[in-house]
């Protein structure tokens, strides 16, 4: 059974490049700004939060390491709750999240909403003034002189 138009069949590279392709050049490279900034984003809470979670919790992880049972994770994560649980629910949480919203954007392209978001969006940042620095951003690397512009084209 075929499935519904617009359900976003698995097409891989069709799905995706169609999506994209309808973009401006201003919305695809604030959308290039989002999914960098998201691992930053990761990378920075699991600096910050994840591995001092992890440091704090080292004497029941080792133990974890050398005698392993259902009952010893539940022990170390739950009947010891503090900030070190929490704070490595965050950061496993976050990782989960974003990674499943990058695999279906990898998979599905973008959904006709967040198109319209993403023009309306770089629509707003280009009406800021000329010194803002997201505005800057945008519109330098989308000059010819932009060597990464000039690479693609040959």
């Amino acid at each position: 059974m075929p499935a519904p138009h617009g359900s976003g069949s698995v097409d891989g590279e069709k799905a995706s490049s169609s999506s994209v392709q309808s973009l401006s050049p201003v919305a695809k490279r604030l959308l290039r700004l989002y999914h960098g900034g998201s691992f930053v984003f990761l990378g920075l809470l699991w600096l910050l939060v994840g591995i001092p979670s992890l440091w704090a919790l080292r004497v029941d992880l080792g133990r974890l390491f050398s005698y392993f049972t259902w009952t010893g994770l539940r022990y170390a994560l739950f009947y010891r709750p503090g900030w070190p649980t929490l704070g490595l629910l965050l950061c496993v949480s976050f990782t989960m999240g974003i990674l499943i919203a990058q695999s279906r954007y990898e998979l599905f392209g973008l959904y006709p909403i967040e198109r319209i978001m993403l023009e309306q969006q770089s629509r707003w940042i280009l009406s800021f003034p000329v010194r803002h620095p997201l505005r800057r951003w945008l519109v330098r690397t989308l000059s010819p002189q932009d060597p990464q512009n000039s690479a693609a084209k040959d």
